[in-house]
């Protein structure tokens, strides 16, 4: 099931893309078979302006899609905001003549722009790959968020052994097995177990 949050300048031009994702839109499920999405696949949220997509938490959902123009605003800038802060797949419908020149304003957001009219099944067709896309991207961030933090466990866990070598007269080695050891004996994670040695031996853990 993917979440999908859906901003318009109407209620009834959101409910009409929601209509599109869902059985209810088409009782024909062909659509759906040959995108590789099931029938029911999609919970829909729908907004009617920017300021109430912006009040929303665009973290929770897989897939944004912004009818352009809103009631408030055209949506480009609302696109670009929710793509700062939601790894989430996005789809932008505009008007045909308009496509090409949002995609390329749109480009560095990855966002899929459809032109109108659109059928269900290529309304289908972008949601897969937005979805596809917006996890290739979550999956990046948190690989990305992994790293940061086992870098920053090395710089502390680097400074705790530098204290044992300086304050009990370890080498480096002796230093790393001593963490080691506490970590161990403690039941500790090694960065929990080298805060807990900069706190005794230093003044700024």
């Amino acid at each position: 099931m993917r979440k999908v949050l859906i901003a318009g300048k109407t209620k009834k031009i959101c409910e009409s893309i929601s209509e599109l994702l869902t059985d209810s839109g088409n009782p024909d499920s062909s659509d759906s078979e040959r995108v590789g999405l099931p029938q029911s696949g999609f919970i829909t949220v729908c907004v009617t302006d920017g300021i109430h997509a912006r009040c929303a938490d665009a973290k929770s959902f897989d897939v944004i899609i912004i009818s352009t123009p809103l009631e408030d605003e055209f949506g480009l800038d609302l696109a670009a905001e929710l793509h700062g802060k939601s790894d989430a797949g996005l789809i932008v419908i505009t008007k045909g003549e308009l496509a090409e020149e949002i995609q390329n304003k749109l480009k560095f957001t990855g966002a899929f722009v459809i032109g109108r009219p659109t059928s269900r099944a290529s309304l289908l067709q972008a949601v897969r790959f937005a979805g596809i896309a917006g996890e290739n991207v979550k999956r990046l961030t948190e690989e990305k968020n992994k790293l940061e933090r086992q870098i920053e466990d090395m710089k502390v866990i680097n400074r705790a052994k530098a204290c044992l070598m300086q304050y009990l007269n370890l080498t480096e080695e002796q230093a790393h097995r001593h963490l080691q050891k506490q970590a161990m004996e403690l039941g500790k994670t090694r960065r929990k177990a080298a805060e807990d040695i900069l706190l005794t031996y230093d003044a700024n853990p």
